[in-house]
C-alpha cells in the first residue's frame, strides 16, 4: 500500500504540471462501481470545467497487458485513468490504441476525453537510483545466468566455476553478476546458511523485460529458408541421425508444449559451433524472408527435463518470453497457458 501511495503521489505531481490542468482533488479511495473494485475517484479541474476519473494504480505494466484495464475502460461510466510507476513506449502504444488513459511517474501520459482534454507525452525513460543500477545482471550474459538461476533451484548454491560452466560465461563475469545480485537484495542467506533467490517473481519480470532487447539478439544465430516439405518431425529425425544436440523452442516449442498454438516459424536451439553442420544437413539458405530461426543452445541446462514430448524442448520460460516478444493475440494467449501450467509454480 505504501508503494502504491508513492506512485499515486508522484503521478499526481506529474499531472498537476501539465498545462491544461488547474487543480486536482482526490474524492474517494477504494470504491466499487458496477461490481469493479477501483483504487479511487479523482476530480481534475481544467479550463473547460471539471472531469471525474476513476483510477487504478499499477507499478509497471508488462505484457500480457491485464485484461482488467480494458474492461474498466469499456464498462465503467466514469472516465478511467491508470497511474503507474512506468509505461514503456511499446505498452503505451497498445494502451493508446485501446483508448486507455494513463500517466506514469516518469511523466509519460496519454489522456483523451473528446471535446475536453487531449494530452500525449512520450519518451521519458525509467529513472533508477544510481546506487541501484545494475550493469551486469540484465545484460546479455547476466540474463543467460539468470535463466538458469530462476529455473534450477539448487543452482544458487553452485560454485562460481560451475555457474560459469553451465551458463557459458566467463568466471569473472559470473562473480560480478552474483555480487550485484547480492548487493541488490536478490540473494539472501537462510537460517541454514544457504543462499536463495529473494523476490524471485520481480527478478523474473525483469528478465522478461530485457529478453527481447538483450538476451534474444545474443542467442539468435540466424534466419533461414527451409523447404516447406520439412516439418518438425523430419527435422528432428535428421538432427538426431547427425548426432547434433538440439531442442525446439520459441513458436515451435510452444506448439508442441501447448497443443494449442500453430507456429508460423520453426525455432530450433543448437550449439553455435554446429551451425554449419545444421545448415548443410537441413539445406538451409540464409534469408530475410524466413520460415526458420536458429538460436544458440548455450547450455544443456536449457533443456526441459520433461521427456514425454515428441521432441526435445527448451525450458518453458524461453518459449514464454519469445511468445510475448512476438506479441500477437494468439501468442499472448498461449504464453498465458504456458505460464499457468509450467511457470507460476516457480514462485510458490
Amino acid at each position: 500500500m505504501k508503494n502504491e501511495k508513492n506512485i499515486l503521489n508522484r503521478c499526481l505531481e506529474r499531472l498537476k504540471a501539465l498545462a491544461p490542468v488547474k487543480e486536482i482533488k482526490i474524492k474517494k479511495s477504494e470504491i466499487n462501481t458496477k461490481g469493479h473494485r477501483i483504487d479511487g475517484l479523482l476530480e481534475v479541474h481544467i479550463d473547460k470545467g471539471k472531469l471525474l476519473f476513476v483510477y487504478e494504480i499499477k507499478r509497471i505494466i508488462k505484457r500480457p497487458i491485464p485484461e482488467q484495464l480494458y474492461i474498466y475502460q469499456k464498462n465503467i461510466n466514469e472516465n478511467f485513468i491508470l497511474f503507474a510507476e512506468y509505461v514503456n513506449s511499446s505498452i503505451a502504444g497498445d494502451l493508446k490504441k485501446n483508448n486507455v488513459n494513463f500517466i506514469d511517474s516518469q511523466g509519460n501520459a496519454f489522456i483523451h476525453i473528446p471535446n475536453h482534454l487531449y494530452i500525449d507525452v512520450q519518451g521519458n525513460k525509467l529513472k533508477v537510483p544510481e546506487e541501484k543500477q545494475s550493469t551486469a545482471i540484465f545484460q546479455s550474459k547476466g540474463l543467460q545466468l539468470l535463466t538458469l538461476l530462476l529455473t534450477h533451484e539448487d543452482a544458487i548454491n553452485y560454485s562460481l566455476r560451475d555457474l560459469a560452466r553451465i551458463s557459458g560465461i566467463s568466471l569473472g563475469r559470473t562473480g560480478t553478476i552474483m555480487k550485484e545480485l547480492r548487493n541488490n537484495g536478490f540473494i539472501i542467506k537462510t537460517a541454514e546458511n544457504k543462499s536463495e533467490l529473494y523476490d524471485k517473481k520481480r527478478l523474473f519480470d525483469k528478465w522478461i523485460e530485457n529478453y527481447g532487447e538483450r538476451l534474444r539478439p545474443n542467442l539468435l544465430i540466424g534466419t533461414y529458408k527451409i523447404s516447406p516439405k520439412m516439418d518438425i518431425q523430419k527435422i528432428a529425425q535428421i538432427l538426431k541421425n547427425s548426432t547434433v544436440d538440439f531442442a525446439y523452442g520459441g513458436e515451435t516449442g510452444a506448439e508442441i508444449l501447448s497443443q494449442y498454438f500453430r507456429a508460423g516459424c520453426i525455432d530450433v536451439f543448437i550449439p553455435e559451433e554446429k551451425t554449419m553442420d545444421v545448415i548443410k544437413q537441413l539445406k538451409l539458405a540464409p534469408a530475410k524472408e524466413y520460415n526458420m530461426r536458429l538460436f544458440e543452445l548455450y547450455s544443456d541446462e536449457l533443456l526441459f527435463k520433461d521427456k514425454s514430448f515428441s521432441a526435445p524442448l527448451v525450458l518453458p520460460i524461453m518459449m514464454y518470453a519469445e511468445l510475448l516478444f512476438q506479441g500477437n493475440d494468439r501468442a499472448i494467449e498461449t504464453a498465458e497457458i504456458i505460464f499457468d501450467k509450467y511457470i507460476k509454480e516457480m514462485f510458490k
